[in-house]
């Protein structure tokens, strides 16, 4: 296949990264053998379910004319330009498919959100950090580069099939949005406390135009380039490992979490409904764009890690009581259409009892079970609808929430009314004498554990539901 303007290839910077992650690991896991009593815990590798359930081969299987499309919304900690963060999985449904043209799909192109606030050259919003604006504009108020660079964007992807229907993954990136208070505020300021963080430093420091959407950006300089310089020159403070997890885990993952929780979030969840709205329009011979006619019955799956579980229901089940409600009267038939053919959704190592701490019920009904909730009843009334003298049975939508127990920042789902709810454990990484996994390994794993996508791609038999 020809390469396209976004095809993907291995950046030096992120594997000197994760290099460096799993060094930091190894480190940790002898210095604890000197503080830890040892425990004998059990395994944590896949478990059989207590009954059987749905999985992603039963959508992946079928032969009719269902246009499958599943939504990858990657979590914190994104790497940025030049990472695909869908790739593990998408090699791994075509392994188990067998009849891919291509290993993990073909290129279909990249969309960005670009309707109200994120049109492009729109100024950019009035938020400010420590007295700092975030997006800087020119002096006549027109927005410079950097908010265009930090709109969201999707890259499609298909996956061509020889005998069977092609299946459509939208991987939903947010991450620009977050990259310029990361890089600046945070990864910059901390090198003088901590030392800095080349890799890191780097990704902030490149500036690369999006050819194929002018005056997009495939990656921006939020750092200019002579003061990343300058900023690595500085020597290295505090023990080796606990800056390496600093910077790895609380500045450059865990910030992402307190931004999408803060004033910040009603941009993250627009972002993510544009993207979500553009992916959906494809016709039944796979062209794109508001005017291909008229759209195939279509089905959905969410497969999302960390950070991402959290955000894609909360901008998939409308809060009528955000600002711009006509908006939101606008898309609420959309999204309700979307959330009822949503049949299952994969979530890996989600933060839903962390964050919503961030959400305490002092209005009823915009809580993430609220949420979920609501995704069920809509699946419910939608299976309903659908029911003829040749088929009675209802199957209601399912969770599948993965979780390593060494992951530091993953819970279990709680049960749910409308919904059933599998929380599965994971073994990603090895357990060092059984004392320790490497945290970075333990969060990101989950696409690449054979044991996780065994569980997701084995048939399962169950008569299939649109």
């Amino acid at each position: 296949m020809e390469r396209s303007a976004h095809s993907y290839s291995v950046n030096p910077t992120l594997v000197f990264l994760k290099q460096r992650r799993h060094q930091a690991a190894a480190l940790i896991a002898i210095l604890l053998m000197c503080d830890l009593k040892v425990a004998w815990g059990q395994d944590a590798s896949v478990r059989p379910a207590a009954q059987p359930e749905a999985s992603l081969a039963d959508s992946l299987k079928h032969v009719d004319n269902t246009q499958l499309h599943i939504f990858y919304v990657h979590g914190m900690a994104a790497d940025g330009p030049g990472h695909s963060d869908s790739a593990a999985l998408r090699r791994s449904i075509c392994k188990f498919l067998r009849d891919c043209t291509t290993a993990a799909g073909q290129f279909d192109g990249r969309e960005y959100a670009d309707k109200d606030k994120f049109v492009l050259n729109a100024p950019p919003p009035k938020f400010s950090y420590l007295g700092e604006q975030v997006w800087r504009s020119n002096e006549s108020g027109i927005s410079s580069d950097e908010w265009n660079a930090a709109a969201p964007f999707v890259d499609h992807w298909k996956l061509v099939r020889d005998s069977a229907p092609t299946i459509y993954v939208d991987e939903i990136n947010w991450w620009p949005l977050v990259f310029d208070l990361k890089c600046r505020q945070v990864v910059a300021k901390d090198a003088a406390l901590v030392g800095p963080s080349a890799a890191y430093l780097d990704l902030c420091a490149t500036s690369k135009p999006d050819l194929n959407n002018p005056g997009r950006f495939q990656s921006y300089s939020w750092i200019d380039n002579s003061d990343a310089q300058r900023l690595k020159a500085i020597p290295a403070k505090g023990a080796i490992i606990n800056r390496s997890l600093k910077k790895s885990v609380l500045d450059w993952g865990f910030s992402d979490a307190v931004l999408a929780v803060g004033p910040m979030r009603p941009l993250l969840l627009e972002g993510i409904r544009q993207l979500v709205l553009k992916s959906v329009e494809v016709a039944a011979d796979g062209s794109r764009g508001a005017t291909v006619g008229a759209v195939p019955n279509q089905e959905f799956v969410i497969v999302s890690h960390s950070l991402g579980s959290y955000l894609i229901f909360s901008a998939l089940d409308l809060d009528m009581s955000e600002p711009d409600t006509s908006t939101m009267r606008a898309w609420k038939g959309e999204f309700e259409n979307i959330l009822s053919r949503t049949s299952m959704v994969y979530f890996f190592a989600n933060q839903l009892r962390l964050l919503e701490l961030a959400n305490l019920d002092v209005v009823t009904g915009v809580n993430m079970v609220d949420h979920l909730e609501a995704w069920g009843e809509l699946r419910r009334k939608y299976q309903a609808s659908l029911i003829t003298t040749t088929r009675t049975s209802l199957a209601p939508p399912q969770i599948v929430a993965w979780s390593d127990p060494s992951d530091l920042l993953s819970w279990n789902v709680p049960e749910l009314k409308a919904v059933v709810v599998k929380n599965r454990t994971a073994k990603n990484s090895i357990h060092w004498l059984w004392l320790f996994e490497s945290p970075t390994r333990a969060h990101d794993n989950y696409a690449i554990n054979k044991g996780v996508l065994r569980v997701m791609l084995k048939p399962t038999n169950r008569t299939r539901a649109q």
